[in-house]
């Protein structure tokens, strides 16, 4: 018996160099993880705008967590899928690798930020910074010391 790996979907819209590298589908269409990003019904997220992703089996979804924007609001996006096979691993795999690195500094107290730098698939690296609630970025002292600690880590890799 040979098992027969089946080809992968057609998706529009692809970039140059980028592909497919698993999809899935359910009742709320097709998913679709890509080199460069994460394709959610009409909804495109590059892979640097995602926080976390998870699977909650029983309720069968993909749960999706964008990175904080400059408000600190959080996308999340609940897809329901059915049998999505590797599509959740890979999923992981594109966020986890994604990331080159992320440390939490102090900057008053245990209170600080958590400053993330994720490689994008032009092989720059996009810089996040999520503010611990509490920090006033509006206190000068608080800002100077919020930026050293945001320049101590892009230094660590830039």
């Amino acid at each position: 018996m040979r098992l027969r790996r089946s080809a992968p979907p057609v998706v529009d819209g692809l970039e140059p160099g980028e592909r497919v590298l698993a999809s899935g589908s359910g009742p709320d269409g097709h998913v679709a993880a890509t080199t460069h990003r994460l394709l959610l019904r009409d909804t495109s997220i590059p892979w640097t705008a995602v926080e976390t992703a998870s699977w909650d089996g029983d309720a069968e979804l993909l749960v999706v967590t964008e990175v904080p924007d400059a408000r600190g609001r959080r996308a999340r996006h609940r897809v329901a899928l059915e049998s999505p096979r590797r599509l959740v691993d890979v999923v992981r795999e594109q966020v986890t690798q994604s990331v080159v690195i992320s440390r939490h500094i102090p900057v008053d107290g245990r209170r600080g930020v958590r400053v993330t730098g994720r490689r994008t698939p032009s092989d720059d690296l996009a810089w996040t910074v999520q503010v611990d609630s509490g920090i006033d970025l509006r206190d000068p002292a608080t800002k100077s010391r919020v930026d050293a600690a945001v320049a101590l880590v892009r230094n660590e890799v830039e």
